[in-house]
C-alpha cells in the first residue's frame, strides 16, 4: 500500500472515531449523581418563607459553638432585650440587620435529596439554628449544616420538614453574631474641639501630659489661653500650629473597636483595676444652652510671618463663654492590658465595667503625647505693637523702648505709634530700621532640650529682654550653654530649653544698633 493510501486510511479513523465520542456525551445516560448536581447548579433561587419583619416579637440564636452563649432576644414595645437579663441595653441597628433579610427568605438552591440522608449534609441533628416568633404566634426555624461547596452559605431545613435547601452566604452570615455584638456599646460623643477646656494623659499614675485652658492673667503666650502644665514644673504655652489640631482631634472623636466583656466583674485580668490602671486619659469640655448666643471674638492680629499668631485663643469658645452659661461634661478612660491577639488594648469607661478593644496604635497616639512636640516653640511671640514697650540687657549696656499709640490713624487707616530709645524719640522714616532688631528676636524658635549635665563656662547673660505687656512683664534670659552651638533659654523660670546661638548672636548685634537710630 502506497504512503498516501497509508494517511489517508488514518485520517478517516480519527473522524470516526471523534464521531463516536460526541454521541456517547450525547445519548449514553448520565448517572445519578451527575444528574443531581447539575440539578443542584441550575435550579433558580426559590422562596421558602415570607416572614413580617415589623411582626417579629422574638428570636433564638444557636452557633453550634461550645464557647459562644446562644441569644435569646425579646421585644417589649418597641425596644429589644436580652431575655435572660433586661437591664443590658440591646443596639437596635444590630437586631435590625438579623431580620433584614426574612421578608421573603429565598435559597439559592431547592435540592431533590430522595436517595441522599440528611446526615450528607449534617442536617441529621444539626447544631445551628435560628427562629424567629412572631405576634401571631407563628415559629420560623431554620437549621444549618454543612457548607455548600463553591457558592458559599450552607445546606439548610425550614421548619419540620426534610427538605434541604442551598441558603446563601448572604443569609447565613447575617445571624454569625455573638452576643456582646448585640449589646448597646457605650459611646464617647464627638467633641466640637472649640469646646474643649483640657486634656490629661497619665501613665502607671503619673501625669506625663496635660494641658489646659486658662485665664488670662495665668496664660504664657498673650495670644493663647491653652497651657500645657505637665509634665514640666513651669507651664508651657500650646502651640498655634496645626500640630495641635491633630493633638485635639487625638481626644475628641474616640470610638471603641468590640466590646470584650459587659459589666466584668474581673477587672485586675484586663489590667483595669480603677486604682492601677496601665494608663488614662482625662479629657473636659463643655456644651452650652440651646439658642445660646455666644458673644464676639475679638480677632487676632496677624504677624506677617508663617506662625498663625494667636489661633487658639480665638477657635477656643472657652474665652468666650463664662463659666455660669457653661455645661460642663468629660470623661475619662482606661487603658489596660494588650490584648491576647497582640492587635489591640483593653479600655473601659471610669463610670463602668464594660471592657473594649481599641487598636494600638490608637491607644499609642493618646497615651504617648510629648510636650515638646506640642508646645509653641517660638521663645517669644507676641508682637511689638501688642507692647507698652521692652527693655534690652547686653552685659552692661541697657537699652529701654517704649511706645505710645498716636491718636489718628494713618493712610490705611491703621494706629500709628511713637517710639522712644533711651528716652529719644525714633524719626518715623528710622521706624522700619528700628522694628528689624525686634522682628529678629521675635522669629527666635526654641531647637532642643537642654541637658543638666552639660557645665557652661559662665552662667552670665548673654542677653535679656524684659518685654512689658499691658497686665505683666515677661522676662526672657539667654546663657550659655555648650560655648558653640546653642544658648540656654529662661523665660520666667522655664529654663528647660535651648536656642540657635548664630541666631541669637544675630539678635544681639542688631539690638546694639537701636541707640544709633536715635543720635
Amino acid at each position: 500500500m502506497s504512503k498516501g493510501k497509508k494517511q489517508l486510511l488514518t485520517l478517516i479513523g480519527l473522524c470516526l472515531l471523534l464521531a463516536a465520542m460526541v454521541c456517547a456525551y450525547i445519548f449514553v445516560p448520565k448517572s445519578e449523581e451527575d444528574s443531581e448536581e447539575d440539578e443542584v447548579q441550575t435550579t433558580n433561587a426559590v422562596e421558602v418563607v415570607n416572614i413580617d419583619q415589623d411582626k417579629v416579637s422574638e428570636i433564638q440564636i444557636n452557633s453550634g459553638e461550645e464557647d459562644r452563649d446562644a441569644i435569646h432576644l425579646k421585644k417589649e414595645g418597641d425596644t429589644w432585650k436580652f431575655a435572660e437579663d433586661g437591664s443590658i441595653p440591646v443596639n437596635s441597628e444590630e437586631v435590625g440587620k438579623l431580620i433584614g433579610n426574612i421578608s421573603p427568605v429565598k435559597a439559592s438552591q431547592k435540592i431533590k435529596a430522595e436517595d441522599t440522608g440528611l446526615a450528607d449534609y449534617e442536617l441529621e441533628n444539626p447544631k445551628e439554628s435560628v427562629s424567629f416568633v412572631t405576634t401571631d404566634g407563628n415559629t420560623y426555624s431554620f437549621y444549618f449544616g454543612s457548607s455548600v461547596p463553591d457558592n458559599g452559605g450552607k445546606y439548610g431545613l425550614y421548619g419540620e420538614d426534610t427538605q434541604v435547601y442551598a441558603f446563601s452566604e448572604t443569609f447565613c452570615n447575617s445571624f454569625d453574631v455573638t452576643k456582646n455584638s448585640l449589646i448597646e456599646k457605650d459611646a464617647i460623643e464627638s467633641i466640637d474641639s472649640e469646646y474643649l477646656t483640657s486634656m490629661e494623659v497619665k501613665n502607671k499614675g503619673v501625669s506625663t501630659f496635660k494641658a489646659e485652658v486658662v485665664s488670662d492673667d495665668k496664660k504664657i503666650d498673650a495670644y493663647t489661653n491653652w497651657i500645657i502644665s505637665k509634665p514640666y514644673k513651669k507651664a508651657l504655652a500650646g502651640s498655634s500650629t496645626t500640630d495641635w489640631t491633630t493633638l485635639q482631634d487625638t481626644f475628641t472623636d474616640v470610638s471603641f473597636d468590640e466590646l470584650v466583656e459587659y459589666d466584668s466583674k474581673d477587672l485586675k485580668k484586663y489590667g483595669l483595676t480603677e486604682k492601677n490602671p496601665v494608663g488614662e486619659v482625662h479629657v473636659t469640655y463643655f456644651a452650652v444652652p440651646e439658642g445660646y448666643e455666644m458673644p464676639q471674638a475679638t480677632e487676632a492680629p496677624t504677624d506677617g510671618s508663617s506662625r498663625t499668631t494667636g489661633q487658639n485663643n480665638i477657635d477656643n469658645k472657652a474665652n468666650l463663654v463664662p463659666e455660669k452659661d457653661r455645661i460642663n461634661k468629660g470623661y475619662t478612660l482606661y487603658f489596660g492590658n494588650e490584648t491576647e491577639d497582640g492587635t489591640g488594648i483593653y479600655v473601659r469607661l471610669k463610670e463602668n465595667h464594660n471592657v473594649y478593644k481599641i487598636s494600638s496604635d490608637t491607644a499609642t497616639s493618646m497615651l504617648t503625647v510629648d510636650a515638646y512636640t506640642y508646645m509653641d516653640h517660638s521663645v517669644y511671640s507676641t508682637l511689638a505693637t501688642d507692647l507698652d514697650g521692652y527693655d534690652v540687657t547686653i552685659g552692661k549696656q541697657t537699652i529701654s523702648v517704649t511706645r505710645t499709640a498716636k491718636e489718628e490713624k494713618n493712610e490705611a487707616g491703621k494706629e500709628t505709634n511713637i517710639w522712644t530709645v533711651n528716652g529719644k524719640e525714633v524719626p518715623e522714616e528710622k521706624e522700619e530700621d528700628f522694628l528689624t532688631p525686634y522682628s529678629k528676636a521675635y522669629l527666635l524658635e526654641f531647637t532642643s532640650f537642654a541637658k543638666n549635665d552639660v557645665k557652661p563656662d559662665s552662667d552670665e547673660p548673654v542677653l535679656k529682654v524684659v518685654y512689658h505687656e499691658k497686665t505683666r512683664d515677661v522676662t526672657v534670659t539667654y546663657r550659655p550653654y555648650d560655648g558653640t552651638n546653642f544658648y540656654r533659654v529662661d523665660k520666667d523660670g522655664m529654663d528647660y530649653f535651648l536656642v540657635d546661638k548664630l541666631s541669637v548672636d544675630a539678635v544681639i548685634d542688631a539690638f546694639k544698633t537701636l541707640p544709633d537710630l536715635v543720635k
